[in-house]
This record gives C-alpha cells, structure tokens and sequence, in this order.
C-alpha cells in the first residue's frame, strides 16, 4: 500500500458499525441453553437463595397487618373505641392512626400533672343517643366439677355481632340473661365441665351462672384460658371500677365514629378514640415518632444486608461457571468473531446469556419462594390474628429480590464477556488453545493492591473499633458519628478479604509445592486449582466470606456470653426457687412483711409445688415504704469506691436495697445448706449451733464480728446507704466467715433464735425450695389460681407468689451456633459441588488423557477428594481468622472506661472455631469422596 493510500485511511473518519443488539441476545439466549447442565447450575445458583428470600419476605409480610385487618381487629365491626388514657386535665393530643400514642402539648396542664390525679369516666363521654358497648377486665375466681380456678375475665357482651373479628364465638348460643356467661374451650376443658352446666362464681362476688357456650379472642392463642361476663357483673355499671375503685375500661361504638375534632375535644379530658373513618384518612397531624415501625426497618436493614451477601456469594460462583463455559465455547465466539462480529457483539452474546438465566432462575425463584412462604404461613398460622394477620405477597419487595437475582446474573456474565473478548481467534478454531498467558501488568497490580488492601483492611478495621469504644464512652450522644464507625469496622474486613482474594493464586501455589510429598493424587489436584485459578479462586472466596460470617457470629456469641458469666450474681444455689412475700401499698412500695401472711401463702403453694416441701425463712425489711418505717442493714466495712460492677467486692448486690435479694436471713441449719446448695461445715454448724450469725460476703465480717445498722423514720424517697449515714441504731453480733464460690445473694445469715437474742427484727418473708427445672407454663397457671382462689383479702396485699428459680449463666446461644454452623456448611457444600463439577466439566481432556495412559478411576475420586480439601481447608482457615478481627477491634479497650459501665471482653470459642476451620473442610472432603463418580468413563480416542 503506498503512503498516498495509508495517509488517506488514516485522515478518513472512522464509521463505527451498527450494533445489531436483538441478533447479539438472541444468540445469547440460545448459546445460554445450549448447555443444559450448566444452564440448570447457573439458575439453581441464582434461583435457590432468590426463593429463599422471597419466601421470607413472604412469612414477615404476613405478620404485618393492613390498615383494614388492623381495624377488623381492633374494632370488629364498631365504627370507633375510646377510652381514659390520661387524666382529665387539657393538653394531651394523640395520633390519629397510632390512637394508643399521645404527647402533652408543652406548657400544658397535662404536662405539669403529679401525683394522684383523676381519670374521666369514659362511660360520661358516650355521644348520645350512640349504641355503645363497655368492656372491661376483672380478676375472678371460678368454680366447677374440678375444683376453683383464677383467672382474669373480660367483663362485657363482647359476643355481640357488632364485634364479630375481635372476639368469635365458636360453639352454642350468646348469654341473654345475666345469669350466662361464656368460657373459652381451653377453660371449659380445665373447669370439667360442658355446655349447659352450672359454674359459680365466689371472687369477687358470688354467684351461680350457666355456661351458654365458647368463645375465643381472636388476638390469642387458642389454647389461651378466659371467661367472658355480662356488663357489671364485678364492675360497677356506671364507672367501671371494679372494688378497689381502679378502673380500665373500653367503650365500643356500634355505628356512631366521631370526626376529628370531636377526637380532638375528647382528647383535653384524657379520653383516646380510634375511630375507622379517621384511620382511613387520617389528618396531616400525625407524629413522626408514631409513624416509626422499628421492627420493619431492623427487618428491611437485615434483609437488605443478607441480599447484598447473597449476591456477592451468587457472583462469585455463578463467574466461575460463566468462565468455564466461556472456555467450552471459545470456538464459537471465534467463529462468530471471524465472521465480523465485534467485541461489543461478543460481549453481548455473553451477557444476554447471563441476563437470560439470571431472569430465569430470578423467576423461578420468586415463583417457589411464594409457594414455600405461603405452604409455610398455613403451617404456622394457629388462629391468633394478632400475630398471623392474614397472608400478604410483598409483591414491590419481590420484585426488587428478583431484580437482585437478575442482576447477579448479569455481574456474573461480564467477566466472562471480558474474558470472551480476548481469545486467540485462529487458534481456537484450529482447537489448539494452550493455558492462558500470565498477564504481567495485572500481576504486577496484584502485587501492589493485594498487600495494601490487607494493610488498610486491618488498621481501618482496628482504627474503626477503638474509634466506636471511645464514641460510645462520651457522657453525651447526640450524634450517628459511632454508626460511621461501626461502618469502618464492617468495610474493614471486607478490603481485607479482597486482598486475600487476590492474593489466592499465591496461596494455591504454595499449596501446590507443598503438596508434592501428598501422593499423585493430591499433586494433580493441586496444580490443577493453581493452573485454573478462574474457578477455583472464586470458590476459595465465597468459602472464606461465608466462614468469615459464621465466626464472626460464634465470636460475638462466645464474646458476649463470657460477659454475661463475668457480670452474674447468683442468687442461690442452683436448683433453689425462692419468692418474697413482700406486702405491697396501692402504687407498689415495699412495705414488709406479714409472718401470717407468709404462713398462709406456704400452704397455698405447698399444694401446687408437693414435689419437696417449701420452706419459710426470716429476712429483715431494708426497703422503705411512702410512710415513715424502720430499715436495717448490714454494715459494709469496705465502702468500696467501684467504676465498674463484679460479682465480688464491686457487686450490685452490695449496694441495691431489693425485697426480692434480702441481705439477712434467718433459719435452720438445713435452710442454710439448701441455700448454699452443700452440707454446712463443722465450724459453720457449730457457730450457728452457738448462737453466731454467718457472713458469707467479707465485706459483712469485721473482726470475728457483723454489724447491723437501723435507720427509723425513712421513706422510699430516703437517702439511707451502709455507707453515707450514721446510723440511729447498731447491733454486733458474733459471726464466722464462709464465702461462697461463686458468692450467692445471702449476706448474713442466722437462727431465728439468734436474732430474737440480738432483736434483729427478723420477720418471716421468704419461701424456699428446690426445683428439678423452671417452673412450667401449667405450674404458673395452677399457683395464680391457687392464690386467686385461696388468697382471699390477702390478694391486695401481695400479687401472688413469683418464684425466682436459680438456672446459672445458662448459655442460650447454642441453638444460634448450630444454625450458622449449619448454614456455612450448607453454603460450603454447594460451592465445593460447583467448584468439582466444573472441575470435571473443564477437566474432560484431562480425564481422557488419564484414561488413555491406564490410570484407575478411583484416582479421579482421589483428586476430586484433594481438590475439596485444599479449597476448602484454605478458604475456612482464612475465614475463620478474618472472623477474629472485628470482635477484637470491637474489644480493644485501654482505659477502663466510664463509671458503672460494662464491657464486653474477647473471648473466642476455639472449639467451635476449630469445627468450622477444620472439621467442615472434612466433611466436604469426605462427602466428595463418597459423591465422586466411581465407574470407569470410556476414554475417547483421539488424537492428543
């Protein structure tokens, strides 16, 4: 070509073809498909986590009501409800939509409000001539064939079909006399009785009703107890107080709804109204923290946090199977190069092939995932409407999960069009392509990144966590600056990942000397991962970031279960129940004790609870009342000035003043080991034998002695402490010194003579015994109707019996280990069936080649075993590793901290650490021993 001719092309324009999209797609969808084993591998790649998704999102939308369920709930068919929420004074303004939401407007009245204040009889702001439904609730006593239960009931014609969708009546007829009332089929069974009989009543009021029927709240349990009454039954018809003058009642309008501002006037005498034509359209004067629904938003964050893992998981193996597929049709996309096509053709042939299964497996996925959310709503819905609302298909959430599968698919194919792009045209069509080059300026990138990523990851990572230890230390937070933090010290192990990512050609390679000295076998294996590092690095990726998750979450567990041993204080020993019969005033305040009341409460309890007999111990008052009382305390001779609380010289038992954790006790040498959970010692026995007290804290002793301060005339608004006032009145008694390890919450203890020597006003308060577990579900029920029953005037005076049963730091995370040890084995299984799959996909030639030169088929078993075994052994050493460094960032503390905090210290759980690094890679490799192909392949004979 002459220069005339080259200087004329060069000053010519450059015309760019045409892009002929629809031909490039079409293409892809056929070449998408053409491999069905591998087409079925990428769309169960996208379509199995995109159908759990939607089959999560799917349960959790169902347990969301709509505005229209929410108020078949709550007003069944009524137009509105309202009641006292406040007291009746101006200022209170509620949400429209949230009704049980109020604030006082600044400066008002009801802002300033004190003390006791009156509440409006909600009954006197019934609109007139309205139809109106009250209903109440009343604590009872109910008599059948099996004897007297408590329980509460609701009080009201709740039958009425106007609140038809709150309550259902299931079988029989609604009361019309006041004689009738009805039960729930749960205390129908229990009471022993059956439609048509006769039940009495003796608590609060006696009288004989019959049984008409069952009914259930929709908004509970099914086989939740109750009983339902006729207006005024207990409650007074006019105020709806019951005989302790307390009232809670609700009034339900059949049709008359009340507009806005008739809301707004009941509202200035404490009155709320939920009204269904104002939730329907609600006024613009809703409050933005009303509108908050937190519960959703954590939901939304997790789900978007656990889609962006998901897809970073899909990509990687997804890649990995679009490369070797891009390597199987290489001779395709030569020829469809030497034909014309340009690279943006190419790369659209591969991508639309990603885009065509990323929208098949999104579609499928979506499709299952509604089915499995849907069969799984029918299983777990049991009838309580409050809870399962009713089956909702999220159907803008699904569509962004799909979005998300497609878009996996799509990332998956670019790195395979890339690839696709930059083959060797005339050697792929003669069939002779050799091992790609070395790509010496990405190596020399890798060189410089993969180091500095994992610098940076590490310092951001510990930079981050100390940064969030010392934010969240500040005595003022005001700011999100702790979030941005937290941010760093999630980044920062990712860039970290990345960097190791890049640097797994290194890591395999050094396996892959290492290897030499493992046998055939595990050399093949070895520098087959090193040699096609376009399927196995990705693999060694999604196995390091799922196990990195998984210790990441086993670290927190141990991390933070080693701080809930570290700050617990036993009460007693384990296996001992205890419960204070403390007396109580009209808002709550300890007032002491009762002997008579005790007694009485022993026996009662001492009916349900027949397994070991309950013991009644001695304590002494230390918790002051609204009026003047009389309170002592052992003297603490250490006053120890603590920053943080321990369950030793710094213990919140130490300085807390509790009914429920007296500080001294009295009783028998026998209570005495059953609260210590051992046989006392000779010295122990003999000191209370002789009169001594015990001190089993040593803050308590001081030379041979304790000493116990009385304060007179003190309230619950007191200043009173062992350390800060002189005390009116001291007593020394003798005592010896027996701390327990670990200590438990008895200070002082000693025999009821003793104190009766020393005038300890001692009162007997505690009921003891021992429990083989918690008390059940049934065992509650029974003690409450026990004492509802039985209690008699005495059920003012105390609440019933609250037993505390002492479990020990109990470790509840271990059902939380096993599900994230399930769940990286499950991710780890799959991505090591791909990685051997397309192993043995890519490696066809291989195998031929192997078959040709006599090697037996248990050696192809025999690497794909090594293969799994060095993917998924580096992957889940890394991983796990990596899963240490956010806690320890998280835990690097080098000051002590703000007074009364407590921190969370490091602490990893290496035995279950070591099953994830190391016994999951074992099972991979043991179950892909057994999975491998074991019958011999024909070896097709060709020319090598």
């Amino acid at each position: 070509m002459s220069a005339r001719r080259r200087r004329a092309d060069v000053d010519q324009p450059r015309v760019r073809t045409p892009f002929a999209l629809r031909p490039a797609l079409r293409l892809g969808r056929r070449l998408a498909f053409a491999k069905v084993g591998r087409a079925a591998l990428i769309v169960a790649l996208i379509g199995i986590p995109t159908a759990g998704f939607a089959a999560v999102s799917v349960v959790v939308q169902s347990t969301q009501p709509t505005t229209t369920e929410q108020l078949g709930y709550d007003l069944g068919h009524a137009a509105a409800q309202m009641r006292a929420m406040g007291p009746d004074l101006p200022g209170m303004r509620q949400d429209p939509v949230a009704w049980q939401y109020s604030e006082a407007a600044k400066g008002s009245p009801a802002s300033k409000a004190e003390g006791d204040l009156r509440y409006a009889n909600v009954l006197d702001h019934v609109p007139a001539g309205a139809v109106s439904i009250p209903v109440g609730s009343a604590s009872i006593v109910l008599s059948g064939p099996k004897g007297p239960i408590g329980l509460m009931a609701v009080e009201g014609a709740v039958w009425s079909k106007v609140l038809a969708g709150h309550w259902q009546v299931l079988e029989g007829t609604a009361p019309t006399d006041r004689d009738e009332l009805m039960v729930t089929p749960a205390t129908l069974t229990r009471l022993g009785a059956s439609i048509g009989d006769t039940v009495d009543l003796t608590d609060p009021v006696t009288k004989r009703f019959t049984i008409t029927g069952t009914m259930r709240d929709l908004g509970s349990d099914p086989g939740e107890q109750g009983v339902f009454l006729p207006w005024g039954t207990t409650l007074s018809p006019t105020t709806g107080e019951d005989a302790r003058g307390v009232s809670d009642v609700t009034v339900y309008l059949a049709s008359d709804a009340p507009t806005w501002s008739e809301i707004r006037q009941l509202n200035a005498h404490g009155i709320v109204v939920q009204s269904r034509p104002v939730v329907l359209d609600p006024p613009d004067e809703r409050f933005p923290a009303a509108q908050r629904n937190s519960s959703l938003g954590w939901y939304l964050g997790a789900m978007a946090l656990l889609g962006v893992f998901a897809m970073f998981e899909v990509a990687l193996l997804a890649g990995a199977a679009f490369l070797v597929g891009t390597r199987a049709d290489t001779r395709s996309y030569a020829i469809v190069t030497s034909v014309g096509g340009d690279r943006r053709f190419v790369r659209t042939i591969v991508a639309g092939s990603g885009l065509v299964l990323g929208v098949t497996g999104a579609v499928l996925g979506v499709a299952l995932g509604i089915g499995i959310g849907a069969l799984a709503f029918r299983l777990v819905d049991n009838g309580n409407v409050s809870t399962w609302p009713g089956l909702h298909v999220p159907g803008f959430l699904l569509l962004a999960i799909g979005a998300a599968g497609v878009l996996a698919g799509l990332v998956a194919a670019l790195v395979a069009a890339r690839a696709a792009t930059r083959i060797n045209v005339l050697a792929a069509l003669r069939g002779s392509l050799r091992p790609a080059q070395v790509n010496l300026r990405a190596e020399r990138r890798r060189r410089v990144w993969a180091p500095m990523l994992i610098v940076v990851g590490t310092v951001m990572t510990l930079a981050c966590g100390v940064g969030v230890l010392l934010l969240n230390d500040r005595p003022v937070q005001g700011d999100d600056y702790a979030w941005v933090a937290g941010a760093g010290v999630a980044i920062g192990p990712c860039l970290v990942q990345v960097g190791v990512a890049m640097c797994s050609p290194w890591l395999l390679a050094l396996v892959a000397r290492l290897s030499t000295r493992l046998g055939l076998s595990a050399r093949l294996a070895a520098r087959d991962a090193r040699r096609n590092p376009v399927r196995t690095v990705p693999v060694l990726a999604s196995v390091m970031s799922v196990v990195f998750v998984a210790s990441v979450a086993i670290t927190w567990s141990a991390s933070s279960h080693a701080q809930f041993v570290r700050d617990y204080e036993y009460r007693t020993a384990v296996g001992v129940a205890t419960a204070s019969v403390s007396l109580s005033d009209d808002e709550g305040n300890s007032v002491g004790y009762d002997a008579a009341l005790t007694a009485r409460a022993a026996k009662i309890v001492s009916g349900v609870l027949d397994h070991d007999r309950v013991r009644v111990l001695g304590v002494v008052q230390e918790q002051a009342g609204k009026g003047p009382s009389t309170v002592t305390l052992p003297h603490d001779w250490v006053r120890k000035d603590c920053r943080t609380n321990d369950t030793t010289s710094c213990s919140q038992y130490l300085q807390s003043q509790d009914s429920t954790t007296p500080h001294i006790w009295t009783g028998t040498v026998d209570d005495y080991a059953l609260l210590t959970g051992h046989r006392p010692s000779a010295r122990v026995r003999d000191a209370l034998a002789s009169g001594k007290a015990v001190s089993l804290w040593p803050e308590y002793a001081h030379d041979g002695a304790v000493r116990l301060d009385t304060f007179h005339d003190q309230t619950w608004d007191s200043m009173t402490t062992t350390s800060g006032e002189r005390p009116d009145a001291t007593t020394t008694i003798p005592a010896v010194l027996d701390v327990q390890s670990p200590r438990i919450q008895v200070g002082v203890f000693m025999t009821r003579q003793t104190a009766e020597r020393y005038r300890v006003p001692a009162v007997d308060g505690m009921l003891v015994t021992t429990q083989p577990t918690e008390l059940t579900p049934t065992q509650w029920d029974e003690l409450s109707s026990a004492w509802q029953s039985q209690g008699g005037l005495d059920r003012d005076r105390w609440g019933g019996p609250t037993f505390m049963y002492e479990t020990g730091p109990v470790d509840a995370q271990g059902v939380v280990k096993a599900l994230v040890l399930a769940l990286a084995a499950a991710v780890t299984i799959g991505a090591t069936a791909v990685a051997i799959g397309l192993a043995r996909s890519d490696g066809r030639r291989d195998d031929e080649v192997l078959d040709s030169v006599g090697a037996a088929p248990v050696l192809r078993r025999r690497v794909s075993a090594w293969q799994a075994a060095i993917l998924t052994t580096v992957g889940a050493v890394i991983g796990t590793l990596l899963g240490l460094l956010p806690i320890r960032a998280l835990t690097l503390r080098f000051t002590a901290g703000p007074v009364g905090t407590s921190h969370m210290p490091f602490v990893a759980d290496w035995p279950f650490l070591a099953l994830l690094a190391v016994g999951l890679p074992l099972l991979v490799t043991v179950g892909t021993w057994l999975t491998a192909g074991r019958s011999r392949r024909v070896a097709v004979r060709r020319a090598l």
